[in-house]
Formats: structure tokens, sequence, C-alpha cells
């Protein structure tokens, strides 16, 4: 009940009358004061109050006809019709509050148990494809190792053949060889006395040299065609070891391994935007179950002076109805004993049953339903480590810490912003990570009202920051744009994409999302991007059907409304659009990207680069520190091997790029072409100095010199000269860099103009041939050099 406070009649009779608000009545000595008795009273307690101090003072006293009708026309109606009545009514509100959130509860329970059983097949798909990753590298490895070692096998046997047919060929020419020994007639032979003499032995040895050479003759033969006939074999052998060990014998299990590595690849990203998706998912549930828990708790509290607490109203109720029997036993003159009192109101019990849904809220936290005590889900139970090479895979249990607080990401893996890195949103709404915001829609009903499906000529509105309550969009050239963020204006739902998953043609296709507030990894979504649809393209952070309900959508365009815009603006603050443009070429030089190496600085003082050299690379002074060191320092360069230099501001708000051929030659204020600047993408001219003699040159501006000077626009200047020409760049602008870039080409060329000019040194005349010599066998290939003429920085090669 609200209050125990006892509600004393008035003083006009010697006996006073204390009635309770539960209906009873006791009699006291000593009454309470009247700020006492009703200074915590709720509203309708202060009216039950009165009427019971009524009625007490009307139980000292005769009533007349008056008092009577008073109590039937005035007294008792107005307990029935605002007591009884409110009571019924704060029943049914309570009741309602109370069904409404566990309906809430219901509908939350049902989507978190939903996406869990997504995540699960998810995660499975992804464990399958993972295992299957695994099995099938396996048996491509294995595929490549009994091909390996058949083509060793191959190979040994080529080198046996090879050996074994080389000494049957060196047989055969140890066979060929026959000793040419002279045969001669015996020392006393005298032919004119004995013409005959010796010339038996002669021919017997003639006929022994000629049968052991026709011996041999015929082995060598033999030999030489056992030779051939083996160097062929062995020669077939090879080629059918080259043959082998080049086929490609593992391109099916190889094609089979690689498409599943792709397939596991592509399901990381849903199976853990589908984690996430549930972990948001069971967040908002055990939200609406603390809401539940938290209204129960005040409805079944006491003492609340609120039109919450049940059992107040159950008091209250009984102390009514005691109240009634009361004022009707006044007007009847009847009973007024307190056991005839509690009698008449307990036959009028209390009507309402309370139902606090204990059955169903059980329900939907037993079982598989999330109870929101647990610390962790499992969904496949299982996590791969991968790899290069099947050794590098492991599988091993695995679930997932749960957070059930939604101010944070449920799973550690979920959200962009998880760990201490600034979420893009946030720094983006900060100013900073490089992005511009370019379009924002206020919280209403409606989309943006461009209509140039992103293309960024859409102008309207005053640009008034992330949060305003209008909608404006400036212009911007998409040709520039490298990535998008979509957000909404409190970024608690934001995607980051790259242009070309924006920008194209796709009608609820699978769009490339780098991360989001879902996830940290990438993963697509279907969107839509239709030509002549004016309201497209639709970016959302998950599918677009059911990002609508869901109040997942971040963009959408032509003023589109309906729950694509009811179920996030409102709620989100509106919504926004950022760009990232390309890094300029000065924003890349100092992040030592593009191939450019910083070789001359000067600090934000009131005088310019103490160089002399002309930019020729000669000058060295102080110790290399850096693009915004506060000193000046140059270090030597081969001014032959630039092909590009860079000059640039120390903040990059002002720079050109240009060729070296501009810089270097011999002008004075001509126009010499600049390739790009802080003022243009495309070429152009600007006329500068290079005088000879002139140490201070050149004079590099991103104008013309001489209206540059008051402008701030000069980016070069030498011989530590002062004035305006460098006041009014370099203390505002944090001093001067000078960037060169060498193409490998030219430095090859360099380097080979010298060597070349060794050459024609050498060989005395234009045209020199360099050979490997007969020694190093017929299939080697002869180097020519062919030299022109050298001099002057002019060579042909």
């Amino acid at each position: 009940m609200r209050t125990a406070v006892a509600l004393w009649g008035g003083a006009v009779a010697k006996m006073q009358m204390h009635v309770g608000v539960d209906g009873t009545i006791d009699y006291a000595s000593t009454p309470a004061t009247s700020h006492d008795l009703t200074a915590s009273l709720s509203p309708r307690m202060k009216t039950l109050s009165t009427l019971q101090k009524r009625a007490s003072e009307l139980m000292q006293a005769q009533l007349s006809p008056d008092a009577k009708k008073v109590i039937v026309e005035v007294l008792l109606p107005t307990v029935q019709s605002e007591i009884v009545t409110s009571i019924a009514k704060e029943f049914a509100t309570a009741q309602g509050e109370l069904k409404t959130l566990v309906d809430a509860l219901e509908a939350a329970s049902t989507k978190a148990a939903t996406l869990k059983t997504a995540a699960v097949s998810r995660d499975n798909t992804l464990i399958g494809n993972q295992q299957s990753w695994h099995e099938l590298l396996s048996a491509y490895e294995r595929c490549e190792a009994e091909k390996n070692d058949s083509c060793e096998d191959k190979k040994q046997q080529c080198a046996t053949q090879r050996a074994a047919a080389a000494a049957k060929c060196t047989e055969a020419d140890t066979a060929a060889t026959i000793d040419f020994t002279k045969i001669c007639l015996p020392e006393t032979c005298n032919l004119k006395t004995d013409p005959t003499c010796g010339s038996q032995t002669v021919q017997q040895e003639t006929d022994g040299w000629l049968a052991d050479a026709r011996a041999k003759m015929e082995a060598f033969q033999q030999l030489e065609t056992e030779c051939w006939s083996m160097s062929d074999d062995a020669t077939r052998t090879c080629t059918d070891a080259e043959t082998h060990c080049a086929a490609d014998h593992c391109a099916g299990e190889r094609t089979a391994y690689e498409q599943k590595k792709d397939a596991a690849i592509q399901s990381e990203g849903p199976a853990l935007l589908a984690k996430c998706e549930f972990g948001h998912a069971a967040q908002a549930k055990c939200a609406d179950l603390t809401a539940v828990h938290d209204l129960i708790a005040k409805i079944k509290a006491t003492n609340r002076q609120d039109a919450l607490s049940e059992a107040d109203r159950v008091a209250e109720f009984a102390a009514v109805q005691r109240l009634i029997c009361l004022l009707q036993a006044l007007h009847d003159e009847g009973d007024l004993s307190t056991e005839a009192t509690t009698v008449c109101a307990g036959k009028t019990p209390y009507p309402h049953a309370f139902d606090y849904f204990d059955q169903k809220i059980a329900d939907l936290t037993a079982g598989n339903r999330i109870a929101c005590t647990e610390t962790a889900f499992t969904f496949s139970g299982y996590a791969w480590t991968t790899g290069a090479t099947s050794a590098d895979f492991a599988k091993a249990q695995a679930s997932h810490a749960f957070t059930v607080d939604s101010a944070a990401q449920p799973f550690v893996s979920c959200g962009a912003g998880s760990g201490t890195a600034q979420a893009p949103c946030e720094a983006a709404s900060a100013g900073q990570g490089g992005w511009q915001l370019v379009r924002h829609v206020g919280p209403g009903n409606s989309w943006h009202p461009a209509t140039d499906q992103l293309t960024g000529s859409s102008v309207y509105g005053t640009p008034s920051g992330p949060t305003s309550s209008e909608a404006w969009s400036v212009k911007f050239n998409v040709d520039d744009v490298e990535e998008f963020l979509f957000s909404t204006g409190d970024c608690q739902k934001w995607l980051v994409a790259e242009k070309d998953a924006v920008i194209g043609w796709y009608s609820n296709d699978p769009r490339q999302i780098q991360s989001s507030s879902l996830s940290a990894t990438p993963y697509t979504a279907k969107w839509y991007r239709r030509q002549g649809a004016s309201e497209d393209p639709w970016i959302s952070i998950t599918d677009h059907h059911p990002a609508i309900g869901d109040g997942d959508i971040v963009y959408g365009a032509n003023g589109y409304g309906g729950t694509h815009a009811a179920a996030v603006l409102p709620i989100h603050n509106g919504a926004n659009v950022y760009i990232r443009v390309k890094q300029t070429a000065c924003e890349e030089a100092t992040a030592g990207q593009g191939g450019w190496q910083l070789v001359r600085h000067v600090g934000p003082g009131n005088g310019w680069h103490p160089a002399r050299d002309q930019l020729t690379g000669s000058s060295v002074y102080g110790t290399p520190s850096g693009p915004t060191s506060s000193e000046a320092w140059s270090v030597k360069y081969d001014v032959d091997g630039v092909s590009e230099f860079l000059f640039s501001t120390g903040d990059c708000q002002k720079w050109l790029v240009a060729e070296k051929d501009a810089v270097i030659g011999w002008y004075s204020n001509d126009p010499r072409q600049i390739q790009s600047s802080s003022l243009s993408a495309t070429p152009y001219t600007a006329k500068w100095y290079r005088r000879q003699g002139a140490s201070e040159d050149p004079w590099i501006s991103i104008t013309d010199h001489h209206p540059a000077i008051g402008d701030g626009d000069i980016v070069y200047g030498a011989n530590g000269y002062g004035g305006t020409h460098a006041a009014a760049v370099l203390p505002i602008h944090n001093g001067a860099n000078v960037y060169s870039a060498s193409s490998r080409l030219v430095s090859w060329l360099v380097g080979l103009k010298k060597a070349v000019c060794v050459v024609a040194l050498a060989s005395g005349h234009k045209g020199a041939t360099l050979s490997p010599g007969p020694s190093m066998g017929p299939l080697l290939v002869t180097w020519v050099f062919i030299v022109g003429p050298v001099g002057n920085g002019e060579m042909s090669v």
C-alpha cells in the first residue's frame, strides 16, 4: 500500500476514531497533525484520506437527511468514479506496459534465436570449407611429392643411361684406336741377290696387322652401334624425364584446393557478420529482459506513490471497499463495528489478477534460448588456424566471449571500433582520418534529397555539420574519391566501402564492405543502384530487404520515406556521407610513398634554402631530420638520375610536380611545364627563373613568379634569400621541402651510358662486339653493344 499513516477524524467529540488505509477502524487518544497525515500520500490516497476523515467526523454526529443525501449523491459516487475507476485504469496501464515489454522480449528472443541458427550455420559452413581446404591442400601436397619423387627417379634413370651410353661410346673410341706400326724388311736382306728376301715375313706381318685392324674395326662398328643405340635410349629417357618433370600432373588437385581456399576465405566475412548480428540481437534481448525485470520489480514493490505498484492497488481497493461499507452503514444507520465493516468489504474482493508472465519469461530464457547469464557462446564449436601449407593448419575447440552490455561490442571480433583504435565514424565526426563530410540529412522521416546517385553533382542547403537538423550537400568529384563512409548521425551504424563497390550498376547484388559497425573485416551485403532510379543507391549494413525493418540502411535518396527512413533517421539523429579522396603527391611523399626521396628541407623561418647549387644536387649541409624539422638540411643526389622534382610547403598546402627538364636548364621569367600542383591536377605552365650565376635560383612557384611572391605561392628559392619571397610562405606553411623521384629506366640508362663509354674507349671505334669466346660452347649467345656517339648528354644504344 502507498502509506500506513493513520487518518484521524476531527476533534468534534471526546472519543476520536482512527481509520487505516486498509479500511480498519481503531480508536486512539492522540491524533497526528494534519501535515503528518497527508505529506507522503498520492493524489488518490489524499482523496481517500479526505473521505475517510469526513466519514470519521460523521460518525460522531446524528446524520441529517442532507448528510445522508451527501453520502448517496456525493461520497459514494465519488469513491466509485474516482477511486475504483482509477485503480482499474492503473491496473490496465501497468498490465499493458508489462505485456508490451514481454511482447518485445518475445520478438527479440525470436530474432536472436533465428540469428543464432544462421550464425551456427554460417560458422559450420566456414569450418567445413576450411576443413576441405586443409584436406584438398594435403592431397595437392601429396600429389606434388609423388610427382617430385617420380621425377627424381626418371632423372636418375636418365643419368644412369647417359653414363652407360657414354661408357659404351668411350669403349667404341678405344676400340677404334689402331697402331700404325712400320713393317720393315730384315736388316740382313739383300734384294739384289735375293729379290724375295723377307717378303714372306712382311706378308705375314701385314696379314696379321690387317686381321687385327679388321677385327678392331668390326668390334668398333659393333660398339659404335651399341653406343648410338644406348645414346638414343638415354635421350628418349631424358626427354621423357624432362616432359614428366615439366608436366602439371597436379593441376586438378591444385585447382580443387584453390577453389576451396577461395570459398573458405569468402565465407569468413559472412560467418563473422552472422555472429555479430546475433551478438547485437542477444544484447538487445537482454536489454529487453532487464526492462521486463525492472518493471516487474516496480509493480511488486510497495509504498511507491506511483501508478505501478500492484500491492498498493490491492491495499487501496480493500480500503475503498471498507470505506464504502462504512459510508453505506452510516447512511443506513447500521452496524459501525470493525468486524461488520470488514465482513462487508470482504464481500467485494479485488477484481483483478495481475499476470506477471512468469511462465512465458521462463520459456523465453530456457533451453536453447538466451538466458542473458551467458559469458560466452559457441557456434560450430571449432576454429581453424590456416596457412600456406597443410602443416600450418590446426583445428581447435572454440567459443566466443560475450559482452551483454550493448555499449560494447558483443564479441571482440565485431566492429572496427573494438579495441583502442578510433572507429572511422568517430574519427570522421571529429574531422580526422582524412574524411570529408559532403552530404547530410537530419533526423526526419525521409532520406537525402539528392538525385545524383552519389556522383557528387547534387548541391543544396547550407553545410552545417554532421548533426544539423537540415539537409545539405556539397559538390564533389567522384573520380577523386577512393572510399565512402556512410553513417548515422550518432555513429551507431556505419560502413566503409571503396568507390568501386558503390559506383556501378547493380540490383540486389552483393557489394563489398571494407568494415562496418557490425564487422571489422570485409564482407558483402546486397544493395541497389539501378539506372534511372533516383532514390538509389540503397546502401545498408546488411542485405537491403531485412535492413529496412532493422533500421540498417545508411543511405537512400530522392527524399524516400516510409520504413526505409523512419526506422533509422529519427532514431539515430539523421545520416551522413563522408568521402576520402586520393592522396596528393605531397601527401604520398610525406608518407614515404610514391617513390619520392626527400633531399632538401628548410624550416619555418624567413630565409630560403641555404643551397647554392641551383638544384644540381651538390650542396650538402645540416643533419637530415625529416620534412617538418626546424633546421635546414640537404643531402647529395645525382641530378642525372632524377626524373621528377616535387616542391612543397611543409604542410602540403602548396606543392607542384615538374619533370627534371622543366627545372634544370637556363631560363629567365620563361614559362616552364608543371605536371600537377595543389592548384591543378592537369599540366600547365608558370614563369620561373634559373639564370647562370644567380645562386638564389631557381625560383620555382605554383603561379608566375612575380605575383607568386606576394601570394605566398613560391615553393623553392635558395642562397638564404629572404624578404617577402620567404616571409609570405615559410613561417605560414611550416617550411618547405624538395623531393626527387628517380625512374629505374633513367638510372639504368645513366649506368649504361658510363659502361658504353668505357666500351667505346676500349674498342676505339663505333661498334664493339663482346663475346664469351669459343670455349663457352656453341649454345651460348654472343653479346653485342652497338655504341652510338657519346657526349653532350646524348647517346644511342
